[in-house]
């Protein structure tokens, strides 16, 4: 197992991408804090399989264990609580996976200013707050891995124009920034900082904002088996390592060492 006996936090992890880099990494022999708005599972609530408590329960047979720490990414206090809370009960953190984020579509000169700040504050403060939570604690260990989740419509590029992708495109771009910046940053003290863009995902909060999703031919099913390979290869990397790039996955990889 790549990853046994390593700690790492998950943002988003109830559902989507962050599920299945969730349950990755488990299967890899980590111990994973899995954060989201809501545990879920409550006696009650209506029954929901994307849930913080059915991903406890889904990993029940890996090697790794998952434990659910509610945390809402938008409250800076909830960030530093999940952050104090993984070092109180485990000591350590070596993998952090930025993963939470807001995917709207507006016309792109429709946005309200509210919207705007929403998506900013999820998908690039958030992160921020994040990092520079767990960094003094990897810094005292010489060694961490941070996995910025970013996307393809960051980029520059003669199919970055996404429709009604703005906010979400300009706070994918600014969260690249920020990974190099860090990587930089914490290059010294043997962290690295990556971004992983996963490519075209049939997750449900795509196929909410693009139905299309699924029909395009190149979309990937939001599994661990298919998503997994490119996250355990982040996660054990160092500044020694690879630090500073922006790995695109956008089609099937065959194989990663």
């Amino acid at each position: 197992m790549k990853l046994d006996g390593k700690v790492a936090i998950v943002t988003g992890a109830s559902a989507g991408i962050g599920r299945a880099y969730a349950l990755a990494l488990a299967a890899e022999g980590a111990t994973v804090i899995a954060a989201a708005r809501r545990l879920g599972g409550g006696e009650g609530e209506a029954q929901d399989a994307n849930t913080l408590a059915t991903l406890v329960k889904a990993a029940a047979s890996l090697p790794g264990r998952i434990y659910a720490q509610v945390c809402d990414v938008t409250i800076e206090a909830d960030i530093v609580q999940l952050v104090g809370h993984t070092i109180a009960n485990f000591g350590r953190i070596e993998v952090l996976v930025n993963n939470a984020a807001v995917l709207t579509q507006f016309d792109a000169l429709g946005i309200a200013g509210d919207v705007w700040d929403r998506v900013m504050v999820t998908n690039v403060r958030a992160p921020y707050v994040a990092i520079r939570e767990v960094a003094p604690h990897m810094k005292r260990q010489r060694s961490g891995s941070i996995v910025n989740i970013t996307a393809g419509s960051a980029t520059i590029g003669p199919k970055s124009n996404y429709p009604g992708m703005v906010a979400y495109s300009a706070s994918k771009a600014a969260l690249n920034r920020l990974s190099s910046y860090m990587a930089a940053e914490l290059m010294p003290h043997g962290i690295a900082v990556n971004s992983l863009s996963p490519g075209v995902v049939a997750s449900e909060a795509a196929l909410k904002v693009n139905p299309d999703v699924a029909k395009s031919g190149r979309h990937k099913p939001c599994t661990p088996e298919v998503l997994g390979p490119a996250m355990i290869c982040l996660a054990q990397q160092t500044a020694a390592t690879i630090t500073g790039q922006i790995l695109h996955t956008d089609e099937y990889p065959k194989s990663w060492s």
